[in-house]
């Protein structure tokens, strides 16, 4: 190279080096304007009891964070306990709104509780943490994870099942800008009936990505949530990591549920003025059907969803969403994210007709309706293809690719204090989801993102809770439902992975329940203490019956369990 082309490169380099170095600088002097922290564990008590104060207090919450997107930042969380209203509050809701104090001792300051004993400067000086190092400017908190459970599950000679779980926690933040998560943990699982009959059925676990079988009965894998978070500016925090999220007010969700493993996302979150904005970006695995699961590689394909909130007025919040899945096969296994769908806010289904693709979307809506202190009603009605013409006609036409839900949160029944009940129909037509491809489906490591059951069912759910005492938690749980299963690589529209190219029927005459028809009900009761912070004991008694004329199946499990519980929130196997 001449000398002055060489001179030219390097002021070049130099130049954009100092312009990148100038960026990060600012963008960090930005991040130092705001406090960033970590999320409250999806799924975990504290969300049911958000909800609950929520509905209680009569108003929609706007400031903190809307209930639609379930990832809510612990500071937020505090902030809006802080300033609740004390006197809506029953003794065990006061219980529950310390508990979401002592659960984010790094905001909540003095109003957490300590121990009794001062002398621990560092082990066990909160009720909340083993190890809890706190400062103004960073703070880190250390805790174990436990889950045990033994199951007695009498069917076909099997008599029990067992979990068992153990791990460790980490969290906390570094400065005013990052924030970090690690829960990691090893876990051994000999699977019930119907785990069994699932991984028979589709060779795969439920919340499970690879695992090992350790002898002709028992798995064992490990389960990983992992990220960093980032405060960009007041309005604006970034999540990446192995996260799974939800979206929905519902016991269940058909935009995007939280019943498969972790996987790869980048979430970015923005909260202003009545409106919460989110856009995920994700690599999902899977296996394609029929093959085995060799230590190789997965397949990957991806995921990019938006998802807006808008709270109409006091009461009322309804929310637009978008998903597109796609898969750009180089030749290799491991193939590419399509840029174009970075694009944090353009409508996605335009980029995919002008890429030319058969890229999958998904589009819908949702709406939660508060009603005078006493109840919450939502809904979501999510469209994945259609034919007008079809659809007017009421022909039953497979295009016609719809879910809806309908579904209440009564609380106080009776005017008993907490005594809570929650009712939802879920309904899915036959080949939602589905794409004209099979690499490119709603799924990770086999298993739905949106609605356990994937396709061609209804369901109807009614959930009863009580908390008769400050540490006792009761729960009656009723499911039962209608689908349309396959047989001998049918298609018939429920397994939501395969392509509807090669399906058994025709364009018209398609029905919910076409297939094999299988009828599932399942009835759980479960008592729960909590004799120190987050740690629970629970008893679960349960019955749970499939029949259908395929002898395959059918299925009659009675069971019972007693499960210990550290950090970690119950599992739910009822899919």
């Amino acid at each position: 190279m001449h000398y002055l082309e060489l001179m030219n490169h390097f002021s070049t380099k130099i130049k954009f080096n100092f312009r990148l170095l100038l960026l990060l600088t600012c963008l960090m002097n930005t991040l130092q304007l705001q406090a960033q922290d970590t999320y409250q564990v999806l799924g975990s008590l504290g969300n049911a009891i958000l909800d609950r104060m929520e509905i209680k207090s009569g108003e929609i919450n706007n400031a903190y964070f809307h209930t639609s997107n379930k990832l809510y930042r612990r500071k937020n969380v505090v902030d809006y306990v802080k300033a609740y209203n004390t006197q809506l509050l029953s003794k065990q809701d006061l219980f529950n709104r310390q508990y979401l104090l002592n659960d984010h001792i790094e905001w909540a300051g003095n109003a957490a509780d300590s121990v009794k004993s001062k002398n621990q400067k560092y082990i066990y000086k909160e009720k909340a943490a083993l190890f809890s190092l706190i400062d103004s400017q960073y703070s880190l908190i250390v805790n174990p994870v436990l889950y045990f459970q033994v199951l007695s599950n009498h069917q076909n000679g099997k008599n029990y099942s067992y979990t068992n779980n153990r791990g460790v926690e980490i969290r906390g933040r570094l400065g005013n800008n990052f924030g970090f998560y690690s829960q990691i943990s090893d876990e051994i699982l000999e699977p019930n009936t119907w785990q069994l009959k699932q991984f028979q059925t589709d060779t795969f676990l439920p919340y499970v990505n690879f695992y090992s079988r350790n002898s002709s009965n028992a798995f064992n894998y490990y389960r990983a949530n992992a990220y960093i978070s980032v405060k960009v500016n007041p309005f604006i925090d970034l999540q990446f990591g192995h996260t799974r999220n939800f979206i929905g007010d519902g016991y269940r969700s058909f935009i995007l549920g939280d019943n498969q493993p972790e996987y790869l996302n980048l979430r970015v979150n923005t909260h202003f003025w009545k409106i919460n904005y989110t856009n995920i970006f994700a690599e999902l695995r899977d296996y394609p059907l029929g093959a085995t699961w060799g230590r190789n590689p997965q397949q990957r394909h991806y995921m990019a969803a938006h998802h807006l909130s808008l709270n109409v007025s006091k009461n009322l919040n309804i929310g637009i969403f978008e998903t597109i899945l796609f898969k750009r096969d180089s030749g290799y296994v491991n193939n590419s994210f399509d840029l174009n769908y970075l694009n944090p806010i353009i409508f996605y289904k335009s980029v995919e007709n002008g890429l030319n693709s058969v890229d999958k979307a998904i589009i819908g809506l949702h709406a939660k309706w508060n009603v005078k202190k006493r109840a919450s009603i939502y809904g979501q009605f999510v469209l994945s293809e259609f034919v007008f013409n079809d659809l007017l006609a009421g022909t039953g036409s497979f295009a016609n690719k719809y879910a809806y839900q309908l579904g209440a949160k009564i609380i106080d029944i009776a005017h008993i204090n907490n005594l809570d009940l929650q009712t939802e129909i879920n309904v899915s037509r036959p080949f939602m989801y589905t794409s004209f491809t099979s690499g490119q489906s709603y799924t990770n490591f086999r298993q739905n993102m949106g609605h356990p059951l994937g396709a061609n069912f209804w369901e109807a759910i009614a959930q009863l809770k009580y908390q008769p005492m400050r540490t006792v938690y009761l729960q009656t749980k009723c499911i039962y439902s209608v689908q349309g299963l396959d047989t001998n690589n049918s298609n018939w529209g429920s397994n939501i992975r395969k392509s509807y190219i090669e399906r058994n029927t025709g364009r018209y005459g398609n029905y919910i329940g076409q297939g094999v028809g299988v009828q599932t009900i399942q009835l759980e009761f479960c008592a729960s203490w909590m004799p120190k912070h987050q740690l629970f004991i629970d008893f679960i008694w349960g019955l749970r019956k499939a029949e259908s004329q395929t002898e395959w199946f059918n299925q009659h499990s009675n069971y019972g369990s007693i499960c210990i519980r550290y950090q970690l929130s119950k599992r739910t196997d009822d899919f």
